[in-house]
């Protein structure tokens, strides 16, 4: 029997509450009863697929001598990089395993034709990316032309009553706590003025 490793991914929570993962496995779940393959789900939630750092796309890849073929709903949903999905056909076709991804038509890369397709879309979905990033990019810029700032807003701490309550005995927390901030402006008062 075939034993097929099914990767399921949403970036988002609001896509696993929205029922991505469920309809990538019940996509998945009706392709391997089809052909009688054993299959073995493997979910990350919420999680980005701009890097490879995912708990269980890591341990799928821990335990992928174990399979004879990986089955995604689409590509994207394993990588966002052409770098990283290139890397990860290469190591399976290094291992003899197969890939498929269902909603993308012809990605079957146990045949010629899929692999250069796989290429092709990957292409594709990290240009995507990089389409949005140069957006935010450009929004941001846009954005600090008229005079928007980004980051944690600037505090404005007063120092003579930092030493005031630190003459008072108040440790560097307890000023921290009245003064209603973090504790590494106030340590940097004390030591600057201590």
């Amino acid at each position: 029997m075939t034993i097929a490793y099914a990767y399921i991914r949403s970036s988002t929570k609001e896509e696993v509450e929205q029922g991505s993962n469920e309809r990538q496995i019940n996509a998945i779940k009706e392709y391997c009863k089809l052909r009688n393959y054993d299959i073995r789900i493997f979910e990350d939630k919420g999680i980005s697929g701009k890097n490879i750092n995912r708990k269980a796309y890591q341990e799928m890849l821990n335990n992928i001598d174990n399979c004879d073929l990986v089955i995604v709903y689409k590509i994207d949903r394993l990588a966002r990089s052409l770098i990283d999905l290139l890397n990860f056909i290469n190591l399976l076709d290094s291992k003899n395993k197969g890939f498929v991804s269902i909603a993308d038509a012809g990605i079957d890369t146990t045949n010629p034709n899929g692999k250069l397709l796989i290429q092709i879309l990957g292409a594709f979905a990290e240009f995507e990316r990089n389409i949005i990033n140069e957006r935010t990019r450009k929004g941001r810029e846009f954005a600090r032309e008229r005079g928007r700032k980004f980051g944690r807003p600037e505090l404005r701490i007063d120092k003579n009553k930092v030493l005031e309550l630190h003459n008072k005995g108040l440790s560097a927390r307890a000023i921290s706590m009245a003064m209603n901030c973090s504790i590494t402006p106030i340590l940097r008062i004390l030591k600057d003025n201590v």
